[in-house]
């Protein structure tokens, strides 16, 4: 028997060729005042749906009524029923690249808001990572599942392209990263980049990407390759950076990279690595935090090595905490 103090009560009755059901709304509260069923019945007889019942038909579900309600009465005391709990969804996607498809796919943990991306699939660890968070916090977790490899390679007019899935988010960044695999040497055509425009504006579309206030984006980097020296004065992707800060304490291969200066500052007091972009991006290499930053939103790139798994944990949590559950 469902709760009366949290369900609608449904009768389905048959008669003179009429088929409908009586409805009332909050049973328990005829148990718990002395209003009488009779009231209860009266209510439903000046609804529109039971005065297309005939007498004899409304007398039978009447009799329903009190029967359902009385037994409401005497359970309502020991049960109770809650909704199931919804703890996760997953959704999977293809998207149509030249002659192959690409497919990514969405996990909705319980009905947090916040978004986390990850496409690139051989940085699998980052990924574990967050979905350690979500469990606990709630949210959505976007990512590319096309190959297992960090380049996105795909079938056009007899020849195979690649590109790498985080140069993909502007037009100056397709141009700079799609390369032609079956020929090294042979200028890559302009439908191959057309190609990978069009998906790239069905992925942010359709994920809403660009209507979103804030995401967090997932990355695993190797020793000794990116770190938060790359983006010191003098180093390689010294244009990306607005501000700077190079913790005492932590390892140069774990940092973040952010578009929101009181996200950059918070974290600053924390002694993390961090960066924040210059968001007049005078390179343009088409990553999501280019996205990001000309559409105002707030993002953190979370970087760590695989090897660094409890750290990245530690860092995913740091960043819900600071960009909170939009």
């Amino acid at each position: 028997m469902k709760s009366l103090e949290q369900e609608r009560i449904f009768i389905t009755v048959q008669g003179d060729n009429v088929r409908d059901e009586i409805q009332i709304r909050s049973g328990f509260e005829f148990c718990q005042t002395e209003i009488s069923v009779i009231a209860a019945i009266r209510a439903c007889q000046n609804s529109s749906r039971c005065q297309k019942l005939s007498r004899m038909t409304y007398l039978k579900s009447a009799a329903l009524l009190l029967a359902f309600v009385l037994a409401g009465c005497t359970s309502l005391k020991t049960t109770r029923s809650t909704a199931p709990h919804v703890e996760l969804t997953l959704q999977k996607v293809a998207f149509q690249l030249g002659e192959t498809k690409i497919h990514a796919q969405s996990r909705q943990f319980g009905t947090g808001k916040l978004t986390m991306v990850n496409v690139h699939d051989d940085e699998q660890e980052s990924v574990d990572a967050a979905v350690i968070i979500l469990e606990k916090r709630g949210g959505r977790l976007v990512e590319l599942t096309h190959s297992g490899k960090r380049r996105v390679v795909f079938p056009l007019d007899g020849n195979e392209y690649s590109f790498d899935p985080n140069r993909i988010f502007s037009k100056a960044g397709v141009r700079l990263t799609v390369r032609n695999e079956t020929n090294r040497d042979a200028k890559v055509p302009e439908n191959a980049h057309l190609a990978v425009d069009q998906f790239a504006a069905q992925f942010i579309r359709y994920f809403k990407l660009d209507q979103s206030p804030a995401f967090i984006t997932l990355h695993n980097n190797g020793d000794g390759g990116l770190s938060i020296h790359t983006y010191e004065p003098g180093g390689d992707w010294a244009a990306d950076t607005d501000e700077l800060h190079v913790s005492s304490t932590i390892d140069p291969d774990e940092f973040y990279f952010v578009t929101d200066k009181r996200i950059y500052d918070h974290l600053k007091k924390r002694d993390a690595n961090v960066i924040l972009q210059d968001n007049s991006i005078k390179r343009d290499d088409g990553s999501l935090s280019v996205f990001a930053g000309r559409h105002g939103i707030r993002y953190i790139n979370v970087e760590a090595q695989p090897e660094h798994f409890e750290e990245q944990i530690r860092m995913i949590e740091i960043a819900v905490e600071v960009m909170g559950d939009k």
